[in-house]
């Protein structure tokens, strides 16, 4: 069986958001998605990682789409693009070289046979597998909880190495939109200066300078990140911190081993409906299937448009 952090967590918040999530064809890609999947490709890429990194984005944006609505939608996936583009840069300015995936590792399996375990984390050249979170705001509780969630202390303990946990702030959504020194600055009204943050508490700084978006702005990528150095964003925008292997790995590793069978059970009772349980609406990411289990009817993916993965009937 092949487990991930992505499979451990997804279960462990709601067994039926898991079950369906790998039965059923999703229509759309939530937004933080299809912003994963962008900065991924950017990290990954030989070439220019930014245009990798918009290009993917505006992929998915093409097809299957993007699960927003509204008019704005089109204005929304270049700015989702712009943030995926410029974060890539900045997290690979350290190196040219480009990040590579980490290699399949073993966990044992109890009472059955090995697992195949398939690592989200990265070998950014630096030594150590790297984990890349992207958070609207990093607060020390933000930190623990990633610290210790499944998609941090499993791959620690399934790669047996500590890993380093990067993250990177993307700011607060609103309106489809997101509001950091990734997306936005502002402009002086008369010499055309611009800046992120003002340099003294007392300074008018929001009443008299122009919010310009980045998308807008026409300043080239390598300059809006020279910028936000200057003017002390960058410290706060990206953050990195060691995540070390337990010292009961052993404890962790047969918490997986039960995890598993517990997938193995509900993957084998095809046909029955796994238990709802409300944290994972919203663990994470909103669940795309929230219409399904909180609509008026008996909760059935199929009368709300799913469509069944092929094999998996």
């Amino acid at each position: 069986m092949e487990l991930s952090t992505e499979k451990l967590s997804i279960f462990e918040i709601c067994p039926r958001r898991y079950i369906w999530t790998a039965r059923y064809g999703m229509p759309r890609v939530s937004l933080i998605g299809a912003l994963y999947r962008a900065v991924d490709a950017g990290l990954r890429t030989e070439k220019d990682p930014e245009r990798a990194a918009e290009n993917e984005l505006l992929s998915i944006a093409a097809s299957p789409g993007l699960d927003i609505t509204g008019p704005n939608v089109y204005s929304v996936a270049m700015h989702t693009a712009k943030i995926a583009g410029i974060v890539s840069v900045a997290l690979r300015s350290a190196s040219t070289a480009p990040w590579k995936p980490i290699g399949d590792a073993v966990v044992p399996g109890g009472h059955t046979e090995a697992h195949v375990w398939r690592s989200a984390c990265y070998d950014a050249g630096d030594g150590h597998p790297r984990r890349v979170v992207l958070v609207d705001r990093w607060s020390d509780d933000r930190k623990a909880q990633e610290m210790r969630s499944w998609r941090s202390i499993g791959e620690a303990c399934a790669l047996k190495s500590p890993i380093m946990l990067t993250a990177v702030t993307i700011g607060s959504s609103k309106d489809g939109r997101r509001i950091s020194p990734w997306t936005r600055c502002y402009q002086h009204p008369r010499n055309r200066t611009y800046r992120f943050k003002r340099k003294t508490s007392q300074e008018d700084f929001g009443a008299t300078w122009k919010p310009i978006w980045r998308e807008d702005s026409g300043f080239p990528t390598a300059e809006w990140l020279t910028r936000m150095q200057k003017d002390g964003c960058m410290a706060d925008a990206v953050q990195t911190c060691s995540v070390p292997v337990p010292p009961r790995r052993g404890d962790y590793v047969r918490e997986i081993q039960r995890i598993a069978l517990d997938i193995e059970r509900w993957q084998e009772r095809v046909g029955e409906t796994p238990p709802m349980r409300l944290a994972g609406c919203y663990g994470f990411s909103p669940c795309i299937f929230l219409g399904v289990c909180h609509g008026a009817s008996a909760p059935s993916p199929e009368a709300h448009g799913f469509r069944i993965l092929a094999g998996k009937a």
